[in-house]
């Protein structure tokens, strides 16, 4: 049965589209099949050369809720997206990645839980699921917080800045001319910034709606170009706050979430292409922020010890960075498998099995006992640090 679109839908679905033949369906099939039937489906056709365009044109030919924008490729995510904003009938607006999917009651729990508390957002739960790998649930940034308890500085660092984990009633993007910025990396942090920032009423729904594919070809997972070009967006960010009037409210956290993004972007980014992250970045700091840099507390002391090194050539929080390092990938990489293996052969060995453990166990104290010694030695000279990116 066909369904006919209403001159003015509930939800408007917008979905950017390049070249997902392979996980299109998928994600089709999740939105027509919504319990909510006034929806309204509008695809954004980016420029694709694979056979998404046709997979479209027949989903559209036997659901009329589905409409098409077909466009040259926008080189960006985000104006894609913007492109589907002017077509939009819904009251409210979700946005949904076309490689993935979307539960079918998520669009009717979205909608009747905005009507009911008059919010201008309202968040959900997500999955991250990977190719032949198990879910990544992210009920931990959530559960351990009620909505009610955070402030707009708490929503902003604790809540995730996907675009696609929450629903936006038209009229809030509307009012505040909200769009994403036409760049190629980081887009949504952008947006969830300029969203938060003029304190919309939001709620959250405590159930997993959305299932989010990560894959070889996704942004996130190309460690190279992306996290090479997420600084400009920073950049934007600081404008739109000094255009609100709102930069020096927000300026400790905007700096913090700066060098913090500095700082897990260098432990992730291929070697290779390390030297021009740390030039990006360069460019990037002005006097303000290195004197935020040098002075406050507020930023993690790992944190600052990479980005001192990097900016300024101080040495002097540098090895403290490398050992909370090492003390991370010690914990993760030793210890928890050998006391996961400890709790297994408890319960099935005993006598001289035992004993044996008992002497691994005095045997790895004795080591850490060790490394705390070694901690406590003096720091070692400048000349011993490597040399940093100046490139």
């Amino acid at each position: 049965m066909t369904d006919t679109p209403l001159a003015k839908s509930k939800i408007t679905v917008i979905i950017p589209v390049y070249n997902a033949e392979k996980y299109l369906r998928q994600c089709l099939d999740s939105v027509v099949n919504q319990t909510l039937r006034d929806i309204q489906i509008l695809c954004v056709n980016d420029g694709s050369t694979d056979g998404s365009l046709a997979i479209l044109q027949e989903y559209a030919g036997r659901d009329s809720r589905i409409e098409i924008i077909d466009q040259p490729n926008s080189g960006c995510p985000g104006l894609a997206r913007n492109a589907g904003l002017p077509h939009a009938r819904g009251e409210y607006i979700q946005f949904l990645d076309n490689d993935d999917w979307i539960d079918p009651t998520l669009c009717e729990k979205a909608y009747y839980r905005l009507e009911s508390t008059g919010a201008d957002v309202v968040f959900f739960f997500f999955d991250i699921v990977g190719e032949g790998k198990a879910r990544l649930s992210n009920k931990q940034h959530y559960s351990r917080y009620s909505v009610t308890d955070l402030s707009i500085s708490e929503m902003i660092e604790r809540l995730p800045h996907a675009p696609w984990n929450r629903v936006f009633r038209k009229s809030f993007l509307v009012d505040h001319d909200l769009r994403f910025p036409p760049v190629k990396s980081n887009e949504d942090q952008y947006l969830h910034w300029a969203v938060l920032v003029h304190e919309p009423r939001v709620e959250i729904i405590l159930e997993e709606l959305y299932f989010h594919r990560y894959h070889q070809a996704s942004f996130y997972h190309q460690a190279g170009e992306y996290l090479l070009r997420i600084f400009p967006t920073f950049s934007l960010i600081k404008g739109y706050l000094r255009q609100m009037g709102r930069y020096e409210q927000y300026r400790a956290l905007f700096l913090k979430k700066k060098f913090s993004s500095f700082s897990l972007s260098y432990s992730m980014i291929r070697k290779s292409n390390r030297s021009a992250l740390v030039r990006t970045f360069q460019e990037s700091v002005d006097e303000d922020e290195m004197d935020f840099l040098r002075n406050s507390g507020e930023v993690p002391t790992h944190v600052r010890g990479i980005a001192m090194y990097h900016l300024l050539g101080d040495r002097s929080l540098y090895w403290r960075n490398c050992w909370h390092l090492f003390n991370r990938y010690y914990l993760r990489k030793v210890i928890k498998p050998i006391e996961h293996a400890m709790k297994i052969f408890r319960r099935k060995n005993t006598g001289e099995e035992r004993r044996r453990i008992r002497e691994l166990c005095e045997q790895l104290a004795e080591r850490d006992r060790t490394l705390v010694l070694l901690r406590n030695q003096p720091q070692c000279s400048g000349s011993h640090a490597p040399e940093r990116d100046v490139s």
